[in-house]
């Protein structure tokens, strides 16, 4: 089940929230500083729950599973951390899916990146030509 995108300003502890400032930053694709990332959760009845989140700038949008944004699969002690482990993935990096890349920051280099799974460092090192 998903939600709408919102953005709660007056929230006590909003862990997507926070993850988005935090460690997305920057919209790695239109650099805007601090765009003021919109989040929305899925549920799901098997698998895992996810985050997404959207630059109100350039409409970009991200998904996150939640294990990733909550540390819990930073371990091999969590069953998510093991998931990731067997997967060959680093635990105690967050994977980002890039679900869209907004229209006026569409450019044929990046849309190499549409629906891959990447490390969150590696996804702005690649928008930021390094």
């Amino acid at each position: 089940m998903a939600g709408e995108y919102v953005r709660k300003e007056n929230a006590m502890c909003n862990i997507p929230q926070d993850f988005a400032d935090k460690k997305i930053g920057s919209c790695p694709f239109c650099k805007t500083e601090e765009p003021g990332w919109l989040t929305r959760e899925e549920w799901k009845v098997i698998g895992s729950n996810n985050y997404y989140f959207k630059c109100p700038c350039c409409e970009s949008e991200f998904m996150v599973p939640k294990d990733d944004v909550t540390g819990l699969s930073y371990t091999k002690v969590t069953f998510s951390g093991k998931q990731k482990a067997k997967a060959g993935k680093t635990l105690n990096v967050p994977y980002v899916t890039i679900v869209k890349i907004g229209l006026s920051v569409k450019t044929p280099q990046n849309m190499v990146l549409k629906d891959e799974e990447i490390p969150l460092p590696q996804l702005k090192q690649f928008c930021n030509g390094e």
